[in-house]
Parts: structure tokens; C-alpha cells; sequence
């Protein structure tokens, strides 16, 4: 009997408990360097204090993963939600103390990172694993668009009132979310959510592990591997670019545009996973993507402006896609009724391993072959380790396999 709640209504509550989620992440991304260089701190601290978030959000993923059940979903969000809210708006609080913003950043990224496992897993158990291309695109664009708003309204409102007011007000966003959640109906659990009765936690927790189904796996690799060339590329194209006599103006113009790109192509994976199998769209999307990175020390300078515009476009929408074929992956297991909660976690560990990653493993490289040669290393060596990994179980060689035969109706 299909358990799930009617879709649209649940659905839509939770896409807004996202677009809010990354909202307040948003304001909190551009706003922390600006508060700590606002309180005398040296670049060395802020850079590891802005590591200790990603380290935090890596170290949520898979114990709350691991704990996540239905039943008890709106719960674990709503006391997330309440830490996310008091994290942010706590800056505000801290005066440029140390200690408390040590404090305040470490429950800030690891209610982040919670959040993010809990909210895609619930996103999931709400569709069944149905329509999972048009459920996980409308779940990534949500994700992107609250990034791109929560960025814009902490530059309008820190001109305004300053950092820390920001900080206070936009930090109380969480509520609305949890208003969101208090009126999701209850999520249902999958058929093998319920634990095994007399076996131990960490025996439950080492086996779900080792059982973890090989496609999360190969989403996790896509999503490494993008986070990976993204993260690098984010971080030493500007240098690369002011190198070649670009203006910092036409960077920024070519980071936005990747940035749109990737949102905009989410709206509509759904309507092209109606047509083509997603499997046929991962694979060159993944060898589309690691090209345009191979790419960018190939175009010629006289001609830059334009070819890279061209890159970076489709880079954008390599991203996007892929983001959508990744998440519907995972979101297809729960349909073979599946518990998805440490699926969830391991998927979004992925994201945050990729950008620890990418800005080290690219700061390496540079520095030993230079800035051209490390997008080309990155890209072929984050290739390579997508392919090993798919073809190292029969669920990833399956879900590797390229087909461009249209879909039927029933696996719609």
C-alpha cells in the first residue's frame, strides 16, 4: 500500500523549508568573512574559522543520516532548525569574542549539515521515490535560488543596518521554516526504516553502512567530482583570469553566469527525464564537465571573452544537471522501498568533502605545476576516480550504462 502523503501540498512545504534553509545560509556565507575582518581578525584565522563550517557540516552527515527514521523526521527538523536559528542569529551576541564564535560556528555548521541530510531525505519519503527527476529538480533549484537570495538580501540589509543587525534580523529567518514544518503532514517511513530488535546501535550502524546500495555510492562520486572542480575553479580562475588581462568585472560576470545557468536547467529536468533516461544524461554531463575544466587554458587570449562565456554556460548547466541526476538516483532507492536517511547523509558528504577538497588539492597543484595545469589535472584525475567508482559494483556499471531510448510511462 502506498503510504505516502498527498505530493503536492508536503511537497511544496518542503521546498520551502529549503529555499529558507539555504537563505539564512546565504546571508551567513557572504556576511562571516565581513564580521570577523570587522573585528580586527587575521586572514589566517578567518580562513580556518570558515573551514571549521565545512568541517562541521562533513562531521553531521552520516550520524544524523544514520539516526533519521519518518516517524521522527519534523522532530530532528524542528530541533535543528530552532539550533540553526539561535547559530545565526548568535553572531550578533558574540562581540568579536573567540571563544563564542568558535561556539557559535560549530553548532552553525553542524545544524547546517543536518538540516541538509534530513530536508533531502524528507523531500524524498514525502514523493515515494516517484518522479524522482522533477522532485530532485525542483528540490536542487530551491537549494540554488536561497543562496542567490540570502546573498542579496545580506548586501542590501548590511549597507543598511550593518553586519550584525543583519546577522540578528536575517538569522530569525529559520522561523518561517519551522512554520513550514509544523504544518508538513507526518512523513512516512520505508518499509526497512524499522531497526532489528535486540542488536546493538553500533552493530545496526556498521552493517546499514556496509549495505549501502552501490548508485549512492556514484552519487556521491558526481557530486565529489563536481564539488571538486567547482571549488577549485571558483577559487583560482580570478587569478588565472586577471593573469590573461581579464577584467574583475567580466569574472564576476562569468561566475553569475554559471551560477544561472545551473539554476535555471533544474526547472526543467523533469520534463527532460520524461524523455531520456537519466543514466544517458549523467554520463556526458560528467564528460562534458570535466572538458569545459580540461578547456579553459586552451582557449586562446585574444578570443577569451567570448569562448569562456561559452564554457562556463555550459559548465553551469553540466553542474545543474547533474546536481538533479545525482539526488534522483538516491530519491529512486526509496520507490525499491529502501531507508533513505544514511543514504541522504553519505550523498551530501560528498558536497562537502568536494569543497574541502577542490580549494586544497587545487592550492597544491597550482603551486607545483601552475594554474593552468591543475584545471587540467583536477579534471582528468576527478574523471578517472568517477570511473573507478562506477565501475566497481554492478548497481554503479548499471547506473553508468548510457542509454538514449525513451523512457516508458511507468518508470516516469
Amino acid at each position: 500500500m502506498d503510504r505516502t502523503p498527498p505530493l503536492k501540498g508536503a511537497i511544496l512545504l518542503t521546498y520551502l523549508v529549503c529555499l529558507v534553509t539555504t537563505t539564512t545560509e546565504g546571508v551567513q556565507n557572504l556576511l562571516f568573512p565581513l564580521y570577523l575582518d570587522h573585528y580586527g581578525y587575521a586572514l589566517t584565522v578567518i580562513g580556518t574559522l570558515s573551514s571549521l563550517l565545512g568541517v562541521m557540516r562533513l562531521a553531521s552527515r552520516v550520524p544524523i543520516g544514520a539516526r533519521y527514521r519518518g516517524s521522527r523526521a519534523k522532530g530532528q527538523q524542528l530541533f535543528w532548525l530552532v539550533l540553526f536559528l539561535v547559530s545565526t542569529s548568535g553572531y550578533a551576541f558574540a562581540h568579536g569574542d573567540l571563544a563564542l564564535i568558535v561556539a557559535v560556528t560549530v553548532v552553525h555548521g553542524f545544524s547546517f549539515g543536518a538540516l541538509g541530510t534530513i530536508n533531502l531525505a524528507v523531500a524524498i519519503d514525502i514523493s515515494g521515490g516517484r518522479r524522482a527527476g522533477a522532485v530532485m529538480g525542483w528540490y536542487t533549484a530551491a537549494l540554488s535560488a536561497g543562496y542567490a537570495l540570502g546573498a542579496f538580501l545580506a548586501g542590501a540589509f548590511a549597507d543598511r543596518i550593518g553586519i550584525d543587525a543583519t546577522l540578528l534580523w536575517l538569522g530569525l529567518t529559520p522561523s518561517v521554516a519551522i512554520a513550514a514544518v509544523w504544518l508538513t503532514p507526518a512523513v512516512p517511513d520505508s518499509e526497512r526504516a524499522a531497526p532489528t530488535p535486540g542488536v546493538a546501535l553500533w552493530r545496526r550502524g556498521v552493517s546499514a553502512f556496509r549495505g549501502i546500495d552501490g548508485r549512492v555510492w556514484l552519487a556521491f562520486t558526481i557530486v565529489l567530482f563536481l564539488n571538486i572542480l567547482s571549488d577549485s575553479t571558483d577559487t583560482f580562475f580570478p587569478l588565472y583570469g586577471i593573469a590573461i588581462g581579464l577584467p574583475v568585472a567580466f569574472i564576476g560576470a562569468l561566475k553569475a553566469s554559471k551560477s544561472a545557468s545551473a539554476t535555471v536547467i533544474r526547472f526543467f529536468a523533469g520534463a527532460v527525464f520524461r524523455f531520456l533516461d537519466y543514466r544517458a544524461i549523467n554520463f556526458w554531463a560528467v564528460l562534458l564537465f570535466a572538458a569545459s575544466t580540461f578547456a579553459i587554458p586552451l582557449v586562446p587570449v585574444p578570443i577569451a571573452g567570448p569562448v569562456l562565456l561559452a564554457v562556463f554556460l555550459g559548465a553551469g548547466l553540466c553542474r545543474g544537471i547533474l546536481r538533479v541526476t545525482s539526488a534522483a538516483t538516491v530519491a529512486e532507492l526509496r520507490a525499491e522501498g529502501r531507508d533513505i536517511g544514511l543514504s541522504s547523509g553519505v550523498y551530501n558528504s560528498g558536497l562537502d568533502l568536494g569543497a574541502i577538497i577542490g580549494p586544497a588539492a587545487g592550492g597544491v597543484l597550482s603551486a607545483a605545476f601552475g594554474i593552468p595545469a591543475m584545471f587540467q589535472l583536477l579534471a582528468g584525475g576527478s574523471l578517472v576516480l568517477y570511473f573507478a567508482v562506477a565501475l566497481s559494483s554492478p548497481a554503479g556499471r548499471s547506473a553508468l550504462t548510457p542509454s538514449f531510448r525513451p523512457k516508458a510511462p511507468a518508470e516516469r
